[in-house]
């Protein structure tokens, strides 16, 4: 079977996808521990990670940004 132009195969997708969920799984076992044996450390990393998200959100919309200022730019 051949794969077409720039496409990843089914079996490179499928295992990011596994390490993906298997990845999440952990986390949240770790969040649950974290949440049972120190609730002030839990309420940190939710504030964390909350600052991380809009983190990476501000970035993703500069980089947006610039990349249809680009294409405006070309064209």
């Amino acid at each position: 079977m051949s794969k077409a132009a720039g496409q990843p195969s089914t079996n490179n997708l499928s295992s990011v996808v596994d390490l993906l969920v298997e990845h999440r799984i952990k986390l949240d076992a770790l969040e649950h521990v974290l949440k049972e044996t120190n609730p002030l450390l839990h309420e940190f990393y939710l504030g964390t990670i909350e600052n991380l998200r809009a983190q990476e959100g501000a970035e993703l919309k500069k980089s947006t940004d610039c990349k249809a200022q680009s294409k405006l730019r070309e064209g």
